[in-house]
């Protein structure tokens, strides 16, 4: 059975689908054969990714306290790339394989999900938590809590994510939606990439949202962390309490980040639902500043 990430997706109404347990593997060998080279990162423009779509890709409006924040319909979106994007796309044999997490090629980037609307959500009654700040989301996706950012006043916002296929069709287009003066720049590839080609950017905040599912990745997500969160800068980090069938969570996370030593971290906020959602704020411990 193919890998299906086992939260909630606020765009499906398949609540059978939300409760299926899950292996965690692609058992397919010949689909595994087809994975087997990493997607090469790389700075993707704006300017060269202004793309009509059609009109069947329709857009929405996600409200959060005053501030509008506009998404393409990540469906439709799925659509288009299916009957417009080879066979030999990343994000096309991901739909084929029926998975939302391919490793070392598509990370769920085309769903919005639940944790990047609450950190949206709290950042626009904490508007000053970005206004004239650079800002940097990390497996940004739909790219919700850094459109977010963008409306309420940050100075720069960069985004990065795993597939670049996500960032051309879905990131920089909702970037399009909005008329912002706030400078803009995309990224792709995994996080070591995004640690290489940063080495002299510094952020004053660094939003993040269901990026801890897999412990796997934590070191390299703290090795971002550490490389570009400037002197006085803050991260906020919006994740579930358990990430069911892959083994993450915030308690194995909190954990990670005590004993590195770096980072002081505390919860700002938690979401009392079946699975709950918390968000995270990670600062320099007083050693570092």
């Amino acid at each position: 059975m193919a890998f299906r990430f086992n939260f909630p997706n606020p765009d499906s109404s398949n609540d059978d689908d939300n409760e299926e347990d899950i292996s965690g593997k692609v058992d397919d060998t010949n689909q595994e054969q087809k994975f087997s080279t990493k997607e090469d990162g790389k700075e993707i423009f704006l300017k060269d990714h202004d793309i009509d779509l059609p009109e069947d890709v329709t857009a929405t409006i996600h409200t959060f306290n005053d501030v509008e924040v506009h998404c393409y319909n990540s469906e439709s979106v799925e659509e288009y790339l299916c009957r417009n994007r080879p066979q030999t796309s990343n994000f096309v044999t991901a739909v084929s394989a029926h998975s939302d997490l391919v490793p070392d090629k598509y990370e769920g980037g085309l769903t919005v999900w639940e944790c990047s609307l609450d950190l949206a959500e709290y950042l626009s009654y904490n508007k000053s938590l970005v206004q004239d700040k650079t800002v940097l989301e990390l497996g940004c996706g739909a790219g919700i809590p850094g459109l977010c950012a963008m409306q309420c006043g940050a100075s720069e916002v960069h985004f990065q994510d795993y597939n670049s296929e996500v960032l051309e069709y879905f990131t920089i287009q909702n970037v399009h939606l909005h008329e912002s003066c706030c400078q803009c720049r995309f990224f792709s590839g995994d996080w070591s990439y995004f640690q290489e080609i940063a080495r002299q950017q510094k952020y004053d905040v660094m939003l993040s949202a269901e990026t801890i599912y897999n412990p796997d990745n934590y070191r390299s997500l703290h090795a971002v962390f550490k490389q570009c969160l400037s002197k006085d800068g803050v991260i906020y980090l919006a994740a579930k309490s358990h990430y069911f069938g892959v083994g993450g969570g915030v308690h194995l996370f909190e954990d990670f980040i005590r004993k590195e030593g770096s980072f002081h971290i505390e919860m700002l906020q938690s979401t009392s639902t079946e699975v709950p959602r918390v968000i995270l704020r990670l600062t320099w411990r007083q050693c570092e500043t």
